[in-house]
């Protein structure tokens, strides 16, 4: 069964939500940030970015919500990175988004990394400039895991060896209730119920919202679920637009919006 209609499927459907453990008490939620550190080198960048925010599961999908942020895009950024989170010892998550260039020319390696799962914090890092990617390059030979290593070609540009330290636990906080209510093209809404509210820290307020081709023109509170799904929290009566399609109302309540990634060169 698909993550759409577990969460979606039918008229009314019912959702589990899971927030992290509290680590010392093993019981509520953690409501600490945790860091992220995102590897993408699509556009050649070093290492990334940096972020900072909360972990949030909806069924069986895991969903990072991210409240700040910091690219990281040259070697120099990249030590610094490295070095706040081993001198600070300062647990993070690593995910990667695109973990080499469209050619190929420059690429990650990851030894027994858990991706969005397990949390780790520095042991110790080393970034290369000049000849000496050259030569740690042909030197080069992994002997720790986990660990991150990050090439151009042969040449080592930076690499950083991790210390497991647990990894991500939920606790079943709520199970909702999911009504459908009004879909706006590929667009569909589902009211939120089962008196469980999202807490306040995983909300960002937006003076408006673009949703692929749908707009929200008056200020919002928006949790980011990935790049299909947002949960609203809407104090007063809100419109949603489009030029595709006709306006839409919604009343005072938390919503859960879902719209699949459009195609390429089709209509929404």
């Amino acid at each position: 069964m698909s993550e759409q209609s577990e969460i979606l499927g039918g008229r009314v459907e019912k959702a589990d939500v899971f927030l992290p453990f509290t680590p010392s008490l093993e019981q509520g939620y953690d409501t600490q940030p945790i860091y992220r550190v995102l590897v993408d080198v699509r556009e050649s960048s070093s290492m990334g970015s940096l972020e900072q925010g909360y972990y949030i599961k909806v069924n069986e999908s895991t969903y990072f919500v991210r409240k700040k942020e910091i690219s990281v895009f040259t070697n120099a950024q990249t030590s610094r990175v490295l070095e706040f989170l081993r001198k600070t010892k300062s647990e993070f998550t690593v995910d990667v988004l695109h973990d080499k260039t469209l050619s190929g020319h420059q690429y990650v390696q990851f030894y027994d990394v858990s991706f969005n799962s397990g949390i780790y914090t520095v042991r110790d890092f080393q970034v290369f400039s000049g000849l000496w990617q050259d030569i740690e390059g042909e030197l080069y030979e992994n002997t720790y895991s986990p660990a991150i290593a990050r090439f151009t070609d042969g040449r080592l540009i930076w690499y950083t060896k991790l210390m497991p330290e647990r990894s991500l636990a939920f606790t079943h906080v709520s199970k909702i209730t999911l009504n459908d209510v009004v879909s706006q093209g590929h667009l569909e809404i589902y009211k939120i119920d089962g008196g469980f509210e999202f807490p306040y820290y995983l909300y960002s307020a937006r003076e408006k919202m673009w949703f692929f081709n749908h707009e929200l023109r008056q200020k919002v509170d928006v949790i980011p679920l990935g790049s299909e799904r947002r949960v609203i929290s809407v104090s007063k009566e809100m419109q949603i637009f489009s030029n595709d399609h006709e306006t839409i109302t919604l009343e005072a309540g938390q919503y859960l919006l879902f719209h699949p990634r459009p195609r390429q060169h089709t209509a929404d």
